[in-house]
């Protein structure tokens, strides 16, 4: 190690043994300062961040969470749809949090890999987010120059257990039998259910958009125009329901609702009726698809009540419902007087 003594300067030795140097100041961290010390690029990071004015933990010049900040301001994420933007959010920001204030130029494959196990040790569903969400940040920021080198995490085997549960016929009986129609609980849930959409859409359905027993909507997420016709569960809950707000599912005083809201509000109301955790809102948006699965509808149909714009998902529920219809048309057919005797 060169012996240094410069005001700020931390140091430490990687796992390979390589001793890294950083500027610290105040307890924030500046970033990390290239080559050795006493050299040309050395001395310049150095006196860069020393005449740098303080900016808040993990978004000072050279960390990950500049990068992350820099994101955000650039035309990747500012064109991406609100949702996604969400998304994005949620899982960046804590990552900030925790990460922000580390050196950007020593992030390797396995810091990143390292990551998303831990968050997989928590939540499957969170840790496949967050690859996805980590190796499209990671691309821009290597093409942006945010970054020295491509950066992944390597491969990582997908977490199983990561989908969201299909709600059985059970639970939703169970759910049914605790909020009947007339409270808020059953709306959200039938809104949920008998549209097949996502929760941001649900919140954001009005009165207005009903037309000739029709919701008319433009999903959030794909852009795509819908026209879905109401069920009659679903207006039997839409009008045991009284509420003096615009929208079809609103607080209890009728002001419009935010996605977060709608699934703190099924979630509790899981809680009280018994059910597990593993009932969440997206839940039911696959158990009318499985439903409309088993029952017959083609994938062209599935896709014009859920708008999903490919049709490898709708088609997994078709190929599951085809197998259980046809086993049990399969053992339809056996009877005694076509049994081999033994």
């Amino acid at each position: 190690m060169t012996e240094i003594d410069l005001p700020y300067v931390k140091a430490y030795r990687d796992r390979n043994r390589v001793w890294r140097y950083y500027f610290r100041r105040k307890k924030r961290n500046y970033g990390a300062l290239p080559g050795e010390p006493g050299s040309t690029e050395f001395m310049e990071a150095y006196a860069f961040f020393l005449a740098s004015k303080p900016e808040p933990t993990g978004k000072a010049p050279g960390t990950f969470g500049r990068v992350i900040t820099n994101y955000y301001s650039s035309v990747n994420f500012i064109n991406l749809k609100p949702s996604s933007k969400r998304n994005y959010r949620y899982v960046l920001e804590p990552l900030a949090k925790e990460h922000g204030h580390k050196p950007v130029a020593l992030l390797t494959d396995p810091d990143v890999k390292d990551m998303i196990e831990d968050i997989g040790k928590r939540s499957p569903q969170m840790a496949n987010l967050t690859k996805r969400v980590l190796r499209n940040l990671l691309t821009i920021a290597y093409e942006r120059k945010w970054i020295p080198r491509p950066v992944t995490g390597g491969k990582i085997v997908p977490y199983k257990g990561g989908a969201h549960h299909t709600w059985t016929q059970l639970e939703m009986d169970v759910f049914e039998a605790r909020w009947p129609l007339g409270t808020r609980e059953r709306l959200a849930y039938a809104l949920l259910l008998y549209t097949d959409q996502r929760g941001g859409d649900v919140v954001r359905m009005r009165r207005g958009d009903i037309v000739n027993g029709e919701i008319r909507l433009t999903q959030e997420k794909t852009g795509t125009i819908m026209v879905i016709p109401i069920h009659d569960e679903l207006m039997a809950a839409i009008k045991a329901y009284s509420s003096n707000g615009l929208t079809l599912i609103g607080d209890r005083h009728g002001r419009p609702i935010s996605r977060p809201s709608l699934t703190e509000l099924i979630g509790k109301a899981v809680r009280l009726a018994g059910l597990p955790p593993r009932c969440v809102p997206h839940g039911l948006r696959k158990s009318m698809l499985v439903r409309m699965a088993h029952n017959g509808a083609s994938t062209k149909e599935m896709q014009s009540i859920s708008g999903h714009r490919s049709s490898k998902e709708i088609e997994r529920y078709s190929i599951d419902a085809n197998q259980a219809i046809l086993a049990r048309s399969a053992l339809s057919k056996m009877t005694k007087k076509g049994t081999p005797s033994v």
